[in-house]
C-alpha cells in the first residue's frame, strides 16, 4: 500500500494538483464575493472558495524530475463538484485519470492499471484528500490541523505555503505553494523531498 500511497503522491501529488485545478478553476466565479471588512487575507481567500459549487478547467503541468534532463510536460483537464468530488484526467502525454469521491480515491495510471484506495483506512492518503477538501471548501480550521500555512500578498498578488503536518507526508511532499491573484488560483508549485518540482497552470473554463 506504501508503493499506492507513493503512485498517487508522484501523480502530479493529488493534493497540490486537484486543490489548483479544481479551485482555481470555480473560484473566478465567486470573484464577486465581498471582502471581509478587515481588507484582503487569508479569510477572505478562503470566503470566495466557500461559494465554488462546480468548477472546471484546463491545464499545462511541468514536471522536473531530477533523473531526467528535461521537463515533461503533461496537459488535461480537472472538474469538481462541491463538496467531495474531484477529477484529474491527463491527455497528454499519456491518459490517466484520478477521480475523489467521498472516501473513495480511484483511477487508472497510465500503464493502463486501476487503482481504488479506501481513504479512511489509510491516514497518509487521508492527509493529502483532507488538506484538498478543506481547501475547496473553504474550512480554514481543518486545513490547519492537517497544513502549516503561511499566506503572504494582497489581492493583487497573493501566495499560500501549505506543509503536510503528517510525518510520511512530510518525507515525501516539502512544500506546497499556490500563487494568486484576487479569489483566482493562476499557479500551483509542488515541491518534492526528493528534489522533484511540478508547476502546474490553469486555465478556468468560461462560466
Amino acid at each position: 500500500m506504501r508503493h499506492l500511497v507513493g503512485m498517487v503522491v508522484g501523480a502530479s501529488l493529488v493534493a497540490g494538483a486537484l486543490v489548483a485545478g479544481a479551485a482555481a478553476a470555480g473560484i473566478a466565479q465567486a470573484a464577486d464575493a465581498p471582502t471581509p471588512a478587515g481588507g484582503w487575507d487569508l479569510d477572505a481567500l478562503m470566503a470566495g472558495l466557500r461559494q465554488v459549487r462546480t468548477a472546471s478547467a484546463h491545464f499545462v503541468e511541468l514536471k522536473t524530475v531530477h533523473m531526467l534532463n528535461r521537463p515533461i510536460q503533461a496537459t488535461g483537464t480537472l472538474k469538481y463538484v462541491a463538496p467531495d468530488k474531484l477529477e484529474k484526467i491527463t491527455v497528454t502525454p499519456a491518459p490517466e485519470t484520478i477521480r475523489l469521491d467521498g472516501g473513495t480515491l480511484t483511477g487508472k495510471q497510465a500503464n493502463g492499471d486501476d487503482f481504488s484506495v479506501d481513504i479512511g483506512g489509510h491516514s497518509e492518503i487521508g492527509a493529502l484528500v483532507e488538506g484538498i477538501r478543506s481547501t475547496l471548501a473553504g474550512d480554514l480550521p481543518t486545513l490547519r490541523r492537517y497544513y502549516g500555512i503561511a499566506f503572504a500578498g494582497g489581492p493583487d498578488h497573493w501566495q499560500m505555503d501549505l506543509v503536510p503536518k503528517d510525518h510520511w507526508v512530510r518525507e515525501k511532499v516539502e512544500r506546497i505553494r499556490i500563487l494568486g491573484t484576487g479569489t483566482v488560483i493562476g499557479i500551483i508549485v509542488v515541491d518534492e523531498k526528493d528534489g522533484d518540482r511540478s508547476e502546474m497552470t490553469i486555465t478556468p473554463d468560461a462560466p
